[in-house]
């Protein structure tokens, strides 16, 4: 029986959810170091993020059967393989065009290693998953990577261990809340290692390298955010579940332009 997508599904269902996040913390970023990026270097960062989700939920509903996948989005792209795919490859061709003709020489380079590692990982986590694969840890890389990529200027140390941590916290929550999901696709991750305890380490240093950033309150809005939600996991299901820690990485810049602009 097809089930209903709800409308507050629907960001997450196309993989929206994770561009925004990628967006608006590279907004935060060169905010704080006061640097202007161009359109196109904001474009080529969202549409390499949404290449890595789409394709990673393709490669896992291509091999497994419908009755194996109980997430909403992994559901969808099963039904919708082929226009999928399409749009995919279109979107690569369209990501390398706007890259080649809009970047500069040393944001090309870097645009393209950060295309490279995101299919990268997507190909060691199809083929490498089943054994184990700490997919949490590198998604967690990954995004603060392209949180960096066009900046002119590295980030000072604090904010990126923190952002990180951010991160990661993120998708261990999501995963521990998801194992029956990762069950049934027989992935094994951090999660199947590590138990829901270690989210509180990996908040209080989070946290407390939170208060040596030039970003403080974009980053401990989304750590305490993430704290709320996990000490609430019993109350909600999984689909709501993902929804809410991926608005809680949206929470910090939120606050953090809404404090620029008062």
């Amino acid at each position: 029986m097809t089930t209903k997508i709800k409308f507050w599904q629907w960001p997450n269902v196309l993989a929206i959810d994770a561009c925004a996040i990628a967006l608006a913390w590279l907004w935060v970023f060169a905010d704080a170091q006061s640097a202007q990026l161009s359109f196109t270097a904001y474009t080529v960062l969202a549409l390499s993020v949404w290449l890595t989700y789409l394709a990673d939920r393709l490669f896992d509903a291509a091999r497994r059967k419908e009755a194996q996948l109980l997430s909403t989005r992994h559901r969808f792209a099963k039904r919708n393989m082929r226009t999928l795919w399409l749009i995919w490859v279109f979107a690569l061709l369209v990501n390398i065009l706007i890259a080649t003709t809009g970047l500069s020489q040393p944001q090309l380079g870097k645009g393209f290693a950060l295309l490279l590692v995101c299919l990268t990982y997507t190909g060691f986590n199809h083929f490498l998953s089943k054994r184990f694969f700490p997919k949490e840890l590198l998604v967690a890389f990954i995004f603060a990577g392209g949180s960096q990529v066009f900046l002119p200027e590295p980030t000072e140390w604090a904010s990126v261990t923190s952002y990180i941590l951010l991160c990661l916290i993120n998708c261990l929550m999501i995963a521990w809340k998801e194992k029956s999901v990762d069950a049934l696709l027989q992935v094994r991750s951090l999660t199947s290692v590590l138990d829901s305890r270690w989210v509180y380490p990996v908040l209080a240093s989070g946290i407390g390298l939170s208060l040596f950033s030039s970003c403080t309150l974009a980053l401990l809005s989304s750590m305490l955010a993430l704290c709320g939600i996990h000490f609430s996991r019993e109350r909600w299901g999984r689909e709501h579940f993902r929804v809410l820690c991926d608005t809680a990485l949206l929470t910090g810049p939120l606050f953090y332009f809404a404090l620029q602009n008062l």
